[in-house]
């Protein structure tokens, strides 16, 4: 019998329901409508100078920029081992204060 690793964790069965497959399927596919956030999790492969080009292709800033989680790209970039420190430039020059500080 498989285990269920997710059991004790109401907030992704919640999100995805309670089976394992279910709940690994939607944690891997969480980024496909938010790409902002996908390529601030693929970090190591994103260049500085794609990020912005995507940031500016987004209809609607303000619904793109927060996910399901209420994680923001900068929290996406900041849970990974080493952050891009250019890539972090580019969130801070692109997103106006209020988006960052929430307001």
């Amino acid at each position: 019998a498989k285990s269920n690793s997710f059991g004790e964790c109401a907030l992704l069965q919640g999100r995805f329901g309670e089976g394992t497959d279910g709940i690994v399927a939607g944690l891997v596919g969480r980024f496909e409508s938010f790409p902002v956030h996908k390529l601030c999790y693929d970090h190591s492969s994103t260049t500085a100078q794609e990020l912005p080009l995507c940031i500016e292709n987004q209809e609607e800033v303000e619904e793109s920029f927060v996910d399901e989680f209420g994680m923001t790209p900068f929290h996406v970039l900041f849970s990974t081992a080493e952050p891009s420190g250019e890539l972090l430039q580019v969130l801070l020059d692109k997103f106006p204060s209020c988006y960052v500080l929430g307001w």
